[in-house]
């Protein structure tokens, strides 16, 4: 199945570092993307990071995230089942597992920038976040 993102999604992701951009419109685009994904947000500022704080959702204030540079080195993104965001833990690796496939291709094919390690927030032991992307290094 084809999938494309809405407009947006398309802001949000634009908002986040192009490495991220790229590994996200090609895991999207490719014909093994086991469902449709929605990106939830990028860049987060300060007054954001922060409430997201207080309510638990982040473990960090701002300027610590990843969501926090501009562009962003984080995204957050969930599979779009059946016309809607999934919280189902299910659904996330599956998709996980095609997202780190095609970063370890566009990492083979010398198209991401050297020294930048993807990070899945679903492999967290404590505080697993499964939509959290980051890029390390």
């Amino acid at each position: 199945m084809s999938y494309r993102f809405s407009s947006r999604s398309l802001q949000r992701l634009n908002t986040a570092h192009p490495d991220l951009v790229l590994l996200f419109t090609e895991s999207l685009a490719s014909p093994d993307c086991p469902s449709d994904i929605t990106i939830l947000e990028g860049y987060r500022s300060k007054e954001r990071q922060n409430e997201l704080y207080e309510q638990g959702k982040s473990q960090l204030r701002y300027p610590k995230s990843y969501h926090n540079k501009n562009p962003s080195r984080a995204v957050d993104a969930a599979p779009y089942i059946d016309g809607g965001i999934s919280w189902s833990w299910p659904h996330y690796y599956p998709l996980a597992d095609h997202i780190k496939s095609v970063w370890n291709r566009l990492q083979t094919e010398g198209r991401v920038t050297a020294g930048l390690r993807l990070e899945w927030g679903g492999d967290w032991k404590s505080f697993p976040d499964g939509p959290h992307w980051q890029l390390v290094g």
